[in-house]
């Protein structure tokens, strides 16, 4: 069974044996995160709700919930945990952390024997505890999460990793540590002023290091600090050790240093910390400043070789001061202060991303905070912005380390090998900041392993992954929070936090780009009259954000156009052809229709785009595709540059040719869904062709390419019906609709028939207006506007029949059936059945036969005509039969099991209601699955069988949850309480009504 190492003392981390795993967007992080911090207990879906959206969730946030708990099930799953980690308890869910492994426990249960250990004067032990607690830290606690609750859960922690910190000190000064705590409780008293307990501390290190006056100083300070801010004077333990220090009290004078032991002399509890394999003795204390990067030099450095200049140079830019976020990747590259020995090689850190994604700023902010690790030096070289031979950049290297410039050797590979001699025996930090090429970048590493080399490029330089082992740091965007951050450190008195929704829509317009959102808030802060909402709505203007964005000294513009003019003829016409699709990521079969090429070229193309940053990918999706997006300024960007295609009408042809390709494929998973071409009417828009092998790997699970591509289907429609491509739009809406209805997902349903119908009546198509009057119709039934679906059937039922549509209109008529038959008028609704029924047998529809004697039966039932309900059931399953394992066959076998039951035939019943479960299993149709459930529970407890519907029963519960079915949930809960009536001492079973 795969172990799960969750982390939540930093940013929320999953890994599972070395592989992050990456929970999908805030509402997913924010649902684990609380479970976590609640692990063991139940959490109600109530307070889940009120965490994620801060307090105001919406109608749907019952739904949403589910949903994040199932894709955060699933994403334990595909990580190869067993069972389920999170568990349904009513009222809500439990995460139970059995097999894995959470941070936070291991701190707790490490300064948990801190405290003991010292409380029976084992102080050594004690802090080596609490080091192996602090040094699970990675930042602040929940970092990157927003919301009230969370935010509460994060300040809790915090103080928690004080307490601890505050703890660690004062063993540490027990011990006799007190030079070197100095430095690290001067930065910790900066951060948290008003904490007496650490200055109590760092007034006591710094009399015990000889500096009496820098103590009674710390005190001043916090006297007047206290006095100010709190109207207090300081507590009595502070005032206390000033009166000490004061009389100079032999009392406080230095404890003679206790060395750190080699290990504990007893045993203490185990502990779920893991335990780095060095003795303790070979470990650095931890920084109370929380600075991994400021960590002192090791104390057995060697020396410079003889004859090199015992110079440590330091040509960094200055530290960026609006520097935000980047906590993964700073983690990432404090992996590079570990030195090597000299026989070995450097350590390498490749940072990419697109231009304006802040590599230079992670790399710069990143060297001063680590410069304390390389006492030999930094050096930095920008190789963009005057590209330089190798040799030249290595001249003005070697003057950097002090070879005097005039006796420099002229040769290219007589400079290497001097930079590398002068280097060797060194501690240097080299920065190698836009790199173009691994050529440019080979020439200028050191050959030691007391060096560390951090590049940043556009490039994904496989070379250097390869040769030298490079870590790679791709950047992405900015969050939410990381980007609103960024505005608010950057537009100063107040005006971003006054406006926090503007702030965020702001920062969603930037698409959290670091350069954007450095120059929208520029522009704030030198506009100290403009509102942040007025910035915001000139920026939601698509065809001015760019403009808005490209003006002064930083341009957005002009730095996509670096990424773009690297790119060849072929690749840069791809990457515009791309940008007109309206669609939220592709898959690569979409884009092989758009080139009119092979899948595997498409993945060429594509994967080049994405090594270029100009692309994301993400996935595999259900289907094992993998997808592409663009990130929204870069779309922009894009389509500006489309607007300069050569060959504009090829370029169009190509869309189109793309978008008719979505319809050639739901097409295909209709027909595999029902069994045929069932159930819709086509009209004449083109089909491209699709590899069958490659339908065959898309469809194999029909519902699960649905899912995968929901998003892009409700977007190829509208851009079709936008483009006055009426025939495709109304076409692969109704090609669609089936699965919206599968799924319960009336959103989508309505839109794609809204914008199908408004598509069709703009070009005047009745036929595609006639069918999507009529699925528009049963959308609305399925909401429970019964009043609006009549009116829009019984108009589909007029333009299909004046159009001479005689099939459409017999599907029409079975659709207003239901509604007839749900306002009470089974009469009218059994007439509109029968009359269907021939033109359905005349177009051989299996399923909308199955369909229509499906609601006969009901009809029947209804009336009490228990035996005409069950031969219309079983005929509706040897029609269904034809279908094979499809979603009609399932309802088919339901219906029939549905009318044995009220027949109380219940063994007949459970077989055709298990025939059922069988199908809805294999389609992992949750809704059609807790109603067969509901029904087997039924049948179950009527045959005296109460343990074995209550497992039916509880399944179904938990199922419904799920879905977020309303109407079904009631109906579980009243035959809950039928069965524990049932099970009442002396209860008679429960009969059919």
């Amino acid at each position: 069974m795969a172990s799960i190492r969750f982390g939540l003392l930093g940013t929320l981390r999953l890994t599972c044996e070395d592989r992050e795993i990456r929970p999908g967007g805030a509402r997913q992080r924010a649902v684990l995160a609380l479970l976590l911090l609640r692990h063991g207990r139940t959490v109600s879906v109530d307070e889940l709700a009120e965490t994620v959206w801060d307090g105001s969730p919406p109608p749907t946030a019952r739904t949403q919930i589910s949903i994040c708990v199932a894709q955060l099930r699933k994403l334990f799953r595909e990580a190869g945990v067993d069972g389920e980690a999170i568990v349904t308890s009513h009222p809500g869910y439990r995460l139970d952390i059995e097999g894995h492994r959470l941070d936070l426990v291991d701190f707790l249960s490490l300064t948990g024997q801190a405290s003991a250990l010292a409380g029976s004067g084992r102080s050594a032990e004690a802090a080596d505890a609490y080091r192996r607690a602090l040094a699970l830290w990675r930042g602040p606690a929940l970092d990157g999460l927003t919301g009230y609750a969370l935010e509460q859960e994060a300040c809790w922690l915090e103080e928690q990793r004080l307490t601890a910190l505050d703890g660690h000190a004062e063993l540490r000064l027990a011990l006799g540590r007190h030079q070197e705590l100095t430095a690290e409780l001067a930065a910790l008293v900066r951060e948290h002023p008003l904490r007496e307990r650490t200055r109590h501390s760092l007034m006591l290190a710094q009399y015990r290091s000889g500096r009496r006056a820098d103590a009674l100083e710390t005190f001043r300070v916090g006297h007047q600090l206290s006095i100010d801010e709190l109207g207090l004077e300081p507590g009595t333990a502070l005032r206390e050790l000033h009166h000490a220090v004061l009389c100079e009290d032999p009392a406080i004078a230095a404890p003679p240093t206790v060395p750190e032991p080699v290990a504990p002399a007893v045993p203490v509890a185990p502990v779920t910390a893991e335990e780095p394999e060095e003795r303790p003795e070979e470990q650095p204390e931890t920084s109370l400043a929380d600075s991994p990067g400021e960590a002192p030099a090791p104390a057995d450095r060697r020396p410079a070789p003889p004859g090199a200049p015992p110079l440590a140079p330091s040509d960094l830019p200055p530290n960026i001061p609006s520097f935000t976020g980047r906590t993964a990747e700073t983690e990432v590259l404090d992996t590079l202060l570990d030195g090597r020995p000299d026989g070995e090689p450097p350590r390498v850190a490749l940072v990419t991303g697109v231009a304006g994604i802040g590599k230079t700023a992670l790399a710069v902010h990143w060297s001063h905070r680590a410069a304390a690790s390389f006492p030999d030096g930094c050096l930095h070289v920008d190789l963009g912005s005057a590209p330089a031979a190798p040799g030249e950049v290595l001249g003005r290297l070697l003057r950097s380390l002090g070879a005097p410039g005039d006796r420099l050797p002229d040769d290219e590979a007589s400079r290497i090998s001097l930079y590398r001699r002068l280097l060797r025996g060194r501690r240097v930090l080299v920065v190698l900041d836009d790199a173009s090429s691994f050529a440019q970048v080979a020439p200028l590493l050191p050959a030691n392993g007391g060096c560390c080399v951090v590049v940043t490029s556009r490039e994904s330089m496989e070379e250097l992954v390869l040769r030298h082992g490079a870590v790679r740091v791709p950047l992405g965007v900015l969050d939410q929070a990381d980007s609103t951050a960024l505005l608010d450190r950057i537009v100063t008195g107040g005006r971003t936090a006054a406006s926090r929704a503007q702030t965020a829509r702001l920062a969603e317009l930037c698409d959290g780009l670091p350069l954007a959102l450095c120059i929208a808030a520029a522009r704030l802060a030198t506009r100290p009259h403009w509102t942040v909402r007025r910035l915001a709505d000139r920026l939601a203007d698509e065809h001015r954000r760019l403009d808005e964005l490209s003006l002064g000294g930083s341009r957005v513009r002009a730095s996509f156009e670096l990424s773009h003019g690297c790119l060849s003829p072929g690749l840069a016409s791809v990457y515009r052809r791309l940008s007109l699709l309206d669609v939220p990521d592709v898959p690569a079969w979409a884009v092989a229709a758009l080139l009119d090429c092979s899948v595997e070229t498409a993945e060429q193309y594509l994967d080049e785009l994405t090594d270029a940053h100009l692309l994301e990918v993400s996935g595999p999706d259900a289907t094992g595709q993998y997808r592409y997006r663009f990130q929204s300024l870069l779309r922009l960007y894009a389509r500006e540059r489309a607007q300069e295609d050569p060959d504009r009408p090829a370029a169009e042809a190509a869309r189109d040719r793309a978008l008719h390709s979505w319809l050639t494929v739901a097409e295909a998973a209709h027909r595999r869904e029902y069994g045929g071409d069932h159930s819709v009417v086509h009209g004449p828009a083109p089909r491209p062709h699709v590899d069958r092998d490659l339908l065959d790997d898309l469809l194999a699970r029909p519902l699960d390419w649905f899912d995968s591509e929901r998003h892009c289907l409700v977007a190829a429609v509208t851009q079709s019906a936008r483009l006055g491509l009426a025939a495709l739009a109304w076409d692969l809406a109704a090609s669609t609709v089936g699965f919206c209805e599968i799924r319960s997902n009336t959103d989508d349903w309505r839109r794609l028939c809204e914008e199908g119908l408004a598509a069709s009546r703009a070009a005047g198509d009745r036929q595609g207006e006639g069918v999507m009057l009529g699925e528009l119709g049963a959308a609305l039934l399925y909401r429970g506007e019964s009043e609006a679906s009549v009116r829009l059937l019984e108009e589909a039922d007029g333009v299909l029949r004046a159009g001479g549509e005689v099939y459409g209109a017999a599907l029409n008529a079975c659709k207003l059936a239901v509604v007839v038959r749900q306002r009470g008028d089974a009469g009218a609704a059994r007439a509109l059945l029968d009359g269907a029924l021939p033109a359905l047998r005349a177009a051989g529809d299996l399923s909308a036969q199955a369909h229509a004697l499906n609601n006969l039966a009901q009809i029947a039932l209804d009336a009490g005509d228990l035996e005409e309900a069950v031969r219309l059931g079983r005929e509706a399953v040897a029609v269904a039969r034809g279908l094979g394992a499809t979603r009609g066959a399932a309802q088919a076998f339901h219906r029939l099991g549905r009318a044995l039951l009220a027949a109380g035939r219940l063994p007949e019943a459970e077989e055709a209601l298990t025939e059922a479960a069988g199908i809805v299993r294999a389609k992992r149709d949750r809704l059609g699955m807790a109603y067969v459930l509901l029904g087997l529970a039924e049948a179950r407890l009527r045959a005296g069988r109460a343990d074995r519907a209550d497992e039916d029963l509880t399944a179904a519960l938990a199922l419904a949850e799920e879905t977020g079915s309303t109407v079904l949930m009631g109906r579980l809960r009243l035959l809950r309480v039928e069965l524990e009536e049932a099970r009442a001492p002396g209860a008679a079973l429960p009969q059919e009504a």
